[in-house]
């Protein structure tokens, strides 16, 4: 294992629930275009290797998945990542044999967001954070938020690290600040590393309004358009439903209040937002950062993302491994493409960890304030 792993892995942690948007919500984001064709059958394994059948067939199977799903996958010599990856599992008797193989074609595709997970780490990893906590654990962040002087509301995002209660809890803070009338609002994403990004976007459905909010798209170019209608979000022309059914992803339970379909309509409708941004925002933090791109009337303040605007699927393998494949890139409204380039911010704004301390000053905020108070909306 490398010395990059370590960080590609926390932050898989928290950012690998935006399969829920490319893979099963619902039929997945891409569903209507991949249906008119089924995925080429796998490669046969490399003849002339000395492996036993299971160790081939495992390494052929992942290095399928990869070569079908992922997003990078017209960058790399397929024919030479299999030879090279049989070459290295030469001898294998098991499916671990075959770990090093696998952590080869992984690197070869040069993406962040994409990791093959071993056993022994998947067991505390889970790939979409859909269920609930426990009882007695902490209970999860949600979004919250305050007046900013008179005329500006804030809202913070944090990762969503559990589902149910996120979208409810965030969108009944957006109307509670806007019964003060707020003439523009901050969107502060820079503690959201990640999650789901339905839940997100139903929490600023009222801010970014009706329309076109932004894409994935895969290798192919194929577009699963993120769109909102009277509070109804969908991807691929899917409704994003309330609850969602039971599924690898959400357990056997499913996930109650996954979204609100919020309409709630703003007292001043279209104001100014300043969203803010720093190197923890990543993956579904990013997505929502993305939806706010192209708007009328935005402007993002802080510092760059953590640039994996992008989308995962995860594949659990027979012996407990898993395999999480960058499959589609982030779109905005305007049809700029994101993907593993940090997104830097319209208004550099440098701050520290301590700058985000509640009785602190903070120069982010202050500046974004400072934006808004320039607004027509706000200088009438």
């Amino acid at each position: 294992m490398n010395g990059t792993r370590p960080r590609r892995l926390a932050l898989l942690t928290v950012s690998a629930a935006l399969a829920v948007g490319t893979v099963s919500l619902p039929s997945g984001a891409l569903a209507a275009h991949r249906a008119a064709g089924a995925p080429a059958a796998a490669p046969a394994p490399q003849p002339g290797s000395d492996m036993s059948a299971a160790a081939a067939l495992y390494l052929n199977h992942v290095l399928h998945l990869l070569q079908n799903n992922s997003m990078d996958k017209h960058k790399v010599d397929w024919a030479e990542v299999r030879r090279q990856a049989f070459a290295e599992a030469a001898g294998a008797r098991t499916t671990a044999d075959t770990y090093d193989a696998i952590d080869l074609a992984v690197e070869a595709l040069g993406n962040p967001h994409t990791a093959f997970i071993r056993p022994d780490q998947a067991a505390g990893f889970d790939p979409s954070p859909e269920t609930e906590t426990s009882a007695t654990a902490t209970p999860p962040p949600v979004p919250r938020g305050r007046l900013v002087g008179q005329e500006i509301g804030y809202v913070s995002l944090p990762a969503t690290e559990r589902i149910p209660g996120y979208a409810r809890a965030g969108a009944q803070v957006v109307r509670t600040l806007d019964a003060a009338r707020p003439c523009g609002w901050i969107v502060d994403l820079r503690t959201d590393s990640g999650g789901a990004i339905w839940p997100k976007l139903d929490v600023l459905a009222p801010l970014l309004g009706d329309g076109r909010l932004g894409a994935f798209v895969d290798a192919d170019g194929n577009e699963g358009a993120w769109m909102l209608h009277k509070g109804q979000l969908s991807v691929g022309g899917a409704v994003v439903p309330k609850d969602l059914p039971p599924s690898m992803e959400t357990g056997a339970e499913g996930v109650e209040d996954y979204v609100t379909h919020n309409a709630y309509v703003l007292n001043r409708t279209r104001p100014p937002v300043a969203v803010l941004t720093g190197p923890e925002t990543a993956s579904a933090g990013e997505a929502a950062l993305v939806a706010f791109r192209g708007r009328p009337e935005s402007r993002s303040f802080g510092l760059p993302t953590a640039g994996l605007a992008s989308g995962n699927a995860s594949f659990p393998l027979g012996d407990g491994a898993v395999l999480l494949v960058t499959s589609t890139a982030d779109m905005d409204r305007t049809g700029r493409r994101y993907g593993n380039t940090p997104i830097a911010p319209d208004v550099r704004v440098a701050f520290t960890d301590r700058d985000l301390r509640p009785s602190t000053a903070d120069p982010v905020i202050d500046t974004a304030r400072k934006w808004l108070e320039s607004r027509p909306a706000c200088s009438r």
